[in-house]
C-alpha cells in the first residue's frame, strides 16, 4: 500500500476583501472619530467695509469597537503525536475559517451582539433613478450609475466593486449586437476593468448583489488589534486528565468606515424607478 504524504483539503474560498482595504494597528479597544456632522457653507460675495458673513460647522463623534473571531477544536495529544501532518492541517485550516468569517463580517456585519458594522450594513442603496427604463439597461450600466451616484455628491472615488462569481460571469458573457464580447476577448491577457474598478468576484457577496467602494483610508480602514494567534493547551475542563488539548486560532480587530456614503451596495434585479 502506497500513502501519499498530506491531507487533502476541502475546496476554500479564495479570500480577498481585506487586501482591498488598508489595515494598520491599534492598541486600543475601543476606537472615537470625529467627523463633519453639518459641513462649512459655501462662501459669497462680500460688500466692501461691510461685516463679512459668518459661517459655521458642527462635528459628531463616531466609534468602533474592537471585535474577536475565533474558533477552537479540541484533539488528543497521540493522534497529534501519531499523525504527523494533523497538526499542521489543524493550524492552518483554523486560520483561514476565522479569516473567512472575518471577511464576511466586514462586508454584512449587521452590528449587532459582537459582529462588526460591514460595509455593506452603512453603504448608501443604489439609486435606481439613475437608470433609463427607455433606454435599457445592463449590469455594467448599473455599475456604471453606482460611480456615478457617488461622484454626484463629492464622495471619495471608488476602486472597486465587489459580486458574486454567478454574477461576475454574467457580466463577462455580456455581448454587443455582432456578438462580441462587451468585456474583452476571452483570449486577451488579464482581468478586464468595470469603469476603471477592479472586479473582485467572490462567494462572500450573495448572488444578484454588488457593492462598490474603495480602501482608502479616507474611506475606510481596518484596525488590527491581534494579529492571528494559534495556541495549544490543555488548560480547557478536564483535558489534562484525558490527554485532549484544545487548538484555538483567533484574531482581533475594528472596522473603522469614515464615509459610508462613498460606499453603495444594490442588486443586479433592481429596475428603474
Amino acid at each position: 500500500i502506497e500513502r501519499m504524504p498530506g491531507i487533502v483539503l476541502e475546496a476554500r474560498r479564495r479570500l480577498t476583501i481585506r487586501q482591498l482595504l488598508t489595515a494598520r494597528p491599534t492598541a486600543a479597544g475601543l476606537i472615537y472619530f470625529v467627523k463633519v456632522n453639518s459641513p462649512l457653507t459655501v462662501a459669497s460675495p462680500q460688500v466692501e467695509t461691510y461685516a463679512k458673513t459668518e459661517n459655521a460647522v458642527t462635528f459628531t463623534v463616531a466609534s468602533a469597537t474592537v471585535k474577536t473571531i475565533a474558533t477552537w477544536v479540541p484533539a488528543s495529544k497521540q493522534v497529534l503525536d501519531d499523525v504527523s501532518e494533523l497538526e499542521g492541517f489543524l493550524r492552518t485550516s483554523l486560520p483561514y475559517y476565522v479569516n473567512r468569517l472575518e471577511e464576511t463580517q466586514i462586508l454584512s456585519g449587521d452590528n449587532t451582539g459582537e459582529n462588526l458594522n460591514g460595509l455593506i450594513t452603512q453603504s448608501m442603496a443604489f439609486n435606481t433613478a439613475l437608470l433609463s427604463g427607455s433606454a435599457g439597461w445592463t449590469r455594467i450600466d448599473q455599475i456604471g450609475a453606482a460611480i456615478e451616484q457617488i461622484a454626484s455628491i463629492d464622495e471619495v472615488p471608488p476602486s472597486f466593486v465587489a459580486m458574486n462569481p454567478t454574477d461576475w460571469w454574467a457580466m463577462r458573457r455580456t455581448k454587443d449586437s455582432f456578438g462580441r464580447y462587451i468585456l474583452g476577448d476571452p483570449q486577451s491577457q488579464g482581468s478586464p476593468t468595470i469603469w476603471d474598478l477592479t472586479p473582485v468576484s467572490t462567494n462572500s457577496v450573495v448572488a444578484g448583489t454588488f457593492l462598490v467602494g474603495g480602501g482608502d483610508p479616507a474611506q475606510c480602514e481596518i484596525r488590527d488589534r491581534m494579529e492571528m494567534q494559534v495556541e495549544i493547551s490543555t488548560e480547557h475542563a478536564d483535558f489534562f486528565t484525558r490527554n485532549l488539548v484544545a487548538i484555538r486560532a483567533e484574531k482581533r480587530l475594528a472596522l473603522i468606515v469614515q464615509r459610508p456614503q462613498s460606499f453603495i451596495h444594490g442588486t443586479f434585479a433592481t429596475s428603474p424607478a
